[in-house]
């Protein structure tokens, strides 16, 4: 076993951050963009979770999405925190549902609506295929999944990738029948 040798920081000694390292472009592989469950913990959240507590964390936190788990920690869904909005808990307790009870399961994006890119294909992409595909989706954050091993092995956001190339990245989300009730309900 090695004993290494310690030494005293000097004065021009300083923290590097991720953009001391200018070298992501959008001709960079796609893989430098993925959050990979292989190296970093998936950020996870129990579907039992109050939607209230679970909004609280995400703002503590400061993130913006969590996969939700079931006690098993089996992926059920997404939640993000646009989903955790007052609308959208309103939305419930205009249906009858106490505040206090709605749940995070009852507001994230379930499993089976959820979308993945094959890690395969990835390998193989650039971030400008990314970004063209998250644009053409209208999603803001694509898991990726390793489909010969059957693993969700890690997630991809459209913020991250505009952090790390220092761009404005804008995604715009397809309109769905609950979009454009909430803007005609917003007009009246």
């Amino acid at each position: 076993m090695k004993k290494l040798p310690l030494y005293t920081l000097e004065s021009i000694d300083h923290l590097v951050q991720p953009a001391d390292f200018a070298g992501t472009a959008m001709t960079s592989p796609a893989l430098n963009v993925l959050v990979d469950f292989k190296h970093n913990q998936p950020n996870t959240i129990l579907a039992s979770t109050s939607a209230a507590d679970a909004l609280a964390l995400m703002q503590q936190e400061q993130t913006k999405i969590k996969l939700v788990v079931d006690n098993n920690d089996i992926l059920t869904g997404l939640i993000d925190v646009d989903l955790l909005s007052d609308q959208a808990i309103m939305r419930h307790v205009a249906n009858g549902q106490n505040r206090l009870d709605i749940k995070v399961t009852d507001l994230m994006r379930p499993r089976d609506r959820i979308k993945g890119i094959a890690y395969q294909q990835l390998k193989n992409c650039t971030i400008a295929d990314v970004i063209n595909t998250l644009q053409s989706s209208g999603e803001q954050y694509c898991l990726v999944v390793d489909r010969e091993n059957h693993q969700i092995r890690g997630i991809i956001s459209a913020q991250d990738i505009a952090r790390r190339l220092r761009i404005p990245l804008t995604i715009q989300q397809a309109p769905t029948f609950l979009h454009i009730f909430d803007s005609l309900s917003l007009g009246n």
